[in-house]
């Protein structure tokens, strides 16, 4: 089989920040995070994903690593004050990013001083200290028309007021409401970096009326103002058919104020504000919140056709890339009718995840039309296969040193949730059922899938050891009730070597002494071994290297059983933990110091009298053998050396995705 290229993302946005100013600076990262990226608690939703990555200071380090992200674009937001202006070591680090030519660098001025350094001082500065109030809206909307400007600009125009965003504001001219909205929305935009189109005005003497409104939405995003009279107008009508016509990004301002007769049904199937007016005015919340709508469904929309382009560009058959889900007016475009002969235009037709409703996939099946997702797209069928997942996070000290937070290996482990269970797959984990927790993401996948297959069957098995599952708190128990139909909870007896230990097996046991953390350790073997002995293939990512409660980090652990019961094993060493050390010792034969037993009892309290008791008990936990057990190591996953070491380092949940779909299918 042919093997995978390593994918080139085409956008990559990168927050850079002093550790010192982590009390201004976080609020406004975790606000744009917010809006750029997947939704973890609402994963129907049709959310902007970008990839974003973290980067700040430390407490052993004065600034960030070098930044090592690559794609297409890489857009880089640093936040420049007096901390780090007073810093020769920022000064230092700054004039060497802005000397990176693969990092689009925008400095955040936090104050005046900001504009002391001279590398940036020719660039354009977001100016945080000038915002009044909605200052992370205004932020959001600052920053995210520079995402626009530099990687999705749809001409590629050099970055000038050329480049800027158009924004067409499609209106009823004789309603007040839908006046006084788009007049508000006008002066906001003619405030910020971004261009409008607004007919009243902007139609040149001499120009034929029709044709100067099509030219601009052509090349516009359209906000529908939808007042109670707005479906019945002929020209609000016709801008919302040209706009559906030439595929733009479309959102919908809700003003509706007492009710509509009838919706023109090519409003649909797009973003909707709601919005009230009050005096006649609408608040600036509300008004920047359009802004961030329109902004962020444009840079959906654009950014989902450049992924689906390269998505096309591997499929043989006429496929059709939709950038917003199908509906009945596409038709015009897939249905071609000669004499009494009707044929399609494409074969196919491609449109971004989510899937929509099996009732709506009926209605284009009818016609002949196949439609699909990229998670539909492959061919896999994994209904006989269980996949493992080892994927946990390490410290938050690691997860900073590679730009990532927790959020980014939850989101992992919930995009291979859909991958796999879109397959036919069953999911097999070991524990975790913390509120907002590994297991948790991955059910509300699995809820996704039964309710659109209206099928009973379950799809995800979920390991305990002894003595967890007798620990379940109140909000636990709920938790396993409300998701008895969509997960299966196999709890795993104490260990064989030490159930004479305990006085109770149906007590819990606290971890509070050498020999009780001995008989976890020896619980959790056993659940490890019996959780991937049920496994067919096994995918890790993350994991701690110290605070665990095993014989090894888990992770390691799980890695090292699916080795010697010859599972096939897919390793995501880019997401940081033991997982990248071990990586590193297959790829590059070199060995980290987490990976050492002195470094284990130094960074473990009590692990030294852990190793004794296995010592008595007849078994030596040596990481000398552990580590010659990594370098033979058999992955026997159907990856090429070089698709696996595309895999131990992408950054990249669609590229990780790929590999291991291509490595499953070729077993």
């Amino acid at each position: 089989m042919k093997e995978v290229n390593g994918i080139m993302e085409p956008l990559a946005v990168v927050f850079v920040w002093n550790k010192e100013d982590n009390e201004v600076v976080q609020k406004y990262i975790n606000y744009a995070s917010d809006l750029l990226t997947r939704n973890l608690d609402n994963p129907f939703s049709r959310n902007l994903d970008l990839p974003i990555f973290y980067y700040t200071s430390t407490d052993d380090q004065n600034t960030p690593p070098t930044i090592p992200i690559k794609a297409e674009k890489v857009i880089t937001y640093v936040f420049i004050g007096k901390n780090s202006v007073a810093s020769n070591h920022w000064e230092d680090y700054i004039n060497k990013m802005v000397e990176n030519h693969i990092l689009n660098v925008i400095p955040i001025a936090l104050d005046k001083t900001a504009f002391n350094i001279g590398s940036i001082s020719t660039l354009n500065y977001i100016r945080e200290y000038e915002y009044k109030e909605n200052k992370q809206q205004q932020f959001f909307i600052s920053l995210a028309h520079e995402i626009y400007r530099l990687g999705f600009n749809e001409e590629r125009k050099d970055i000038s007021t050329n480049s800027s965003l158009k924004i067409f504001l499609s209106h009823a001219k004789d309603d007040k409401n839908g006046i006084n909205a788009t007049k508000q929305l006008k002066q906001v935009i003619d405030e910020s970096t971004m261009s409008r189109f607004f007919d009243a005005s902007d139609i040149a003497p001499g120009y034929r009326f029709d044709e100067e409104i099509i030219n601009n939405i052509k090349e516009s995003s359209i906000i529908i103002v939808n007042s109670d009279i707005y479906s019945t107008r002929y020209w609000c009508q016709r801008e919302i058919q040209a706009s559906k016509e030439f595929e733009r990004p479309i959102i919908e301002v809700d003003l509706i104020q007492k009710g509509m007769d009838r919706k023109f049904p090519y409003a649909g199937n797009i973003p909707v504000v709601r919005a009230d007016i009050k005096n006649d005015k609408i608040g600036m919340d509300d008004l920047y919140r359009i802004l961030e709508m329109v902004l962020i469904e444009t840079i959906r929309y654009n950014y989902i056709n450049i992924k689906l382009n390269d998505i096309q560009k591997n499929i043989k058959v006429r496929v059709k890339r939709m950038s917003r889900p199908p509906e009945m007016f596409d038709l015009q475009k897939i249905i071609k009718k000669d004499g009494d002969t009707i044929t399609l235009n494409y074969d196919d037709i491609i449109y971004p995840d989510p899937p929509i409703y099996s009732e709506e996939i009926d209605f284009f099946r009818r016609l002949g039309i196949k439609i699909y997702t990229p998670v539909e797209m492959h061919p896999e069928d994994l209904s006989d296969k269980n996949i493992g997942m080892s994927i946990s996070n390490p410290d938050d000290s690691d997860l900073k040193k590679i730009g990532q937070n927790d959020k980014h290996l939850k989101k992992l482990a919930q995009i291979f949730s859909k991958y796999l269970l879109g397959s036919g797959a069953s999911l097999i984990y070991g524990g975790d059922l913390r509120k907002d927790g590994f297991t948790e993401k991955l059910i509300l996948e699995a809820q996704i899938l039964k309710d659109r297959l209206k099928s009973h069957d379950i799809h995800i098995k979920n390991y305990l050891a002894w003595p967890i599952y007798l620990n379940d708190s109140d909000d636990v128990k709920k938790w396993k009730a409300e998701y008895k139909g969509i997960l299966a909870m196999i709890n795993v007896n104490i260990g064989d070597k030490v159930e004479n230990m305990v006085t109770s097996k149906d007590k819990f046991l606290f971890p509070d002494s050498e020999t009780n953390c001995y008989i976890w350790s020896q619980s959790l073997t056993k659940m490890r071994e019996t959780m991937i002995g049920d496994c067919n293939a096994r995918i890790c990512a993350g994991g701690k290297d110290k605070n665990y409660k095993g014989k090894m980090p888990g992770v390691l652990e799980e890695i090292i059983i699916a080795s010697e019961k010859k599972l096939p094993i897919y390793l995501l060493g880019g997401f940081g933990g033991i997982v990248h050390s071990v990586c590193d010792i297959i790829e590059n034969n070199h060995v980290s110091d987490n990976l050492s037993l002195s470094w284990q009892i130094e960074n473990n309290v009590g692990y030294r009298g852990l190793l004794d008791l296995y010592k008595k008990g007849g078994e030596k936990i040596s990481y000398i053998d552990i580590v010659n057990k990594i370098k033979n190591i058999k992955l026997n996953n159907g990856l090429s050396r070089k698709e696996n070491i595309q895999l131990f380092n992408t950054v990249y949940f669609d590229e990780a995705v790929l590999l291991v779909l291509k490595g499953l299918q070729s077993l």
